[in-house]
């Protein structure tokens, strides 16, 4: 998804408030917590004139500035002086000076439509958060118990994504144009992501830190392409009708990924080879930029949509929601399978080498279980 940042790294295979929070029920087994009192501290001293170091404190100590603080470090350094800094000259000045990783110019730019779209989460919670909930409960497993946390942002250059180990998403709303119903398709692809985590947690892993360096990039490549692709699916903005700004950009790249499908599969493919067979080099971050970052419009999320879809079409949602709980190399297969026993010519064929190292990774992963 555009502007979309959730990464699934390497690393990971190698390792009182101001504002109600809203709990939603939404299912048996599937609690959501809708969090906006970050977002609507942040705006409420957006507006101000003046403001005082304890109240800038106390703002980056809540929960959703917290995630938001550790996102914007994470790829700038940018911690939470540098949060409370910019925040303090935009409040009194009404500008920064230099950089301004927090993206509050845009916030306060946005102030008015924010205010609009955080009305509406208010006085809908229970409802849209059942829609969403609803819209991904078949490609859900059975059997999960998961509470979650909806968090909504003022600030930052992402537009969705999750950190660390809280079972907690965070969408920001400046981005969003006031567009309600574009948000629940963002939302949807990042609940997913959530529910893509928990069921993952309770596989035995067959990759880990101790295995080489190669394994472990493949297995996240294969990992990264089922997660995000499937979440796209989730969140699917094809055939949506907006007119905001940020719907029309939602449409116009899956319409353009639709347009080179096969160039696509082919870049991910190319890279994939290269992560597997080059066991000497050592080039994961790049490889998933090229594959998954918006630089170079996270070409590979509409690969494994478009494998996503074939799944669904020809095996059902319950085979998605199966694949949750199995090894992400699991997801390949089943589209290989696909493709060689139904007649579809829209059905895009990995090349020979290419079904190799998915059934290597496959039987690896059979043969390397760790107790």
């Amino acid at each position: 998804m555009k502007n979309h940042s959730l990464r699934r790294s390497l690393l990971l295979f190698l390792s009182g408030m101001l504002f109600p929070v809203v709990t939603v029920l939404a299912a048996p087994g599937l609690q959501v917590i809708v969090d906006a009192e970050s977002a609507k501290a942040n705006i409420a001293l957006l507006g101000k004139k003046q403001v005082t170091d304890q109240e800038l404190n106390d703002a980056a100590a809540l929960y959703g500035n917290q995630q938001l603080i550790a996102k914007v470090k994470s790829y700038s350094g940018a911690g939470k002086d540098v949060f409370i800094s910019t925040l303090k000259a935009m409040i009194i000045d009404g500008n920064i000076k230099g950089d301004d990783p927090y993206n509050w110019r845009s916030v306060k730019a946005a102030l008015p439509e924010m205010k609009q779209l955080i009305g509406q989460i208010d006085a809908n919670s229970a409802s849209f958060i059942e829609e969403v909930k609803n819209s991904i409960l078949s490609y859900t497993p059975a059997g999960l118990d998961i509470t979650i946390k909806a968090c909504f942002l003022a600030g930052g250059g992402a537009l969705g994504f999750t950190i660390g180990n809280d079972k907690t998403f965070n969408v920001a709303l400046q981005k969003l144009d006031n567009d309600f119903n574009a948000m629940k398709l963002l939302v949807a692809h990042e609940l997913y992501h959530i529910v893509q985590a928990e069921g993952q947690s309770m596989r035995k892993k067959t990759i880990t830190g101790k295995d080489p360096y190669f394994l472990q990039a493949t297995a996240a490549l294969l990992e990264n392409l089922w997660s995000e692709g499937s979440a796209n699916l989730a969140g699917d903005f094809a055939g949506f009708e907006g007119k905001s700004a940020f719907a029309k950009e939602q449409t116009a790249e899956w319409a353009k990924n639709a347009d080179r499908r096969r160039e696509n599969f082919a870049l991910f493919e190319a890279v994939l080879y290269k992560s597997y067979y080059d066991t000497s080099a050592k080039r994961y971050e790049q490889h998933y930029n090229i594959c998954f970052s918006t630089a170079y419009d996270e070409t590979a999320y509409f690969t494994g949509y478009e494998m996503a879809k074939a799944i669904v079409k020809y095996k059902g949602r319950k085979a998605l929601a199966d694949l949750v709980l199995a090894d992400p190399a699991n997801f390949i297969a089943a589209y290989i399978d696909i493709y060689k026993s139904e007649k579809d010519s829209r059905l895009i064929r990995f090349d020979a080498s290419t079904e190799a190292i998915v059934a290597e990774m496959l039987q690896r992963s059979r043969e390397w279980v760790k107790p």
